[in-house]
């Protein structure tokens, strides 16, 4: 038997509940077809808690009930719904972030996508799903949108 301190093995404590939880970046919603929940994943592995809304009423349901960081809205519908969401949103949860997310093919001559380019609302910000996925790739997990 070797006495303490000269060669005993020395176990590894396992790391903490802390240490090893995922660092978490707030409350993010996702609304609109996620499909196969791609985003909803990465966010999450980016350390965000989120909650997907798959119509405008199920998000203002969410946002009455959930302190909300940002809302993705995954556009696929008419520009007179995407601002009805932006806006009730916004009513609802006055500092959110918005970012609209275009759909796959989205080109700026779109009527939607030139609409909104042409009169943004204010506290949103316009971008593709591969502009998103760059910057889901590229930043820092903590800073996606900073």
């Amino acid at each position: 038997m070797k006495p303490p301190g000269q060669g005993a093995s020395i176990e590894k404590e396992p790391p903490t509940a802390i240490a090893s939880a995922p660092i978490r970046h707030g409350k993010i919603m996702l609304i609109g077809a996620d499909r196969n929940h791609i985003l909803e994943r990465r966010f999450q592995a980016a350390g965000y808690d989120v909650l997907c809304a798959g119509n405008r009423k199920a998000a203002l349901d969410i946002a009455r009930h959930q302190v909300l960081d940002r809302a993705l809205l995954l556009s696929q519908e008419s520009l007179l719904n995407v601002a009805e969401t932006i806006l009730s949103l916004k009513d609802l949860c006055p500092v959110i972030k918005i970012t609209i997310v275009l759909r796959r093919g989205a080109q700026p001559t779109d009527r939607l996508v030139r609409k909104l380019l042409d009169h943004p609302i204010q506290g949103s910000e316009i971008v593709t799903r591969r502009d998103l996925q760059k910057r889901l790739r590229q930043e820092s997990l903590k800073h996606i949108f900073d």
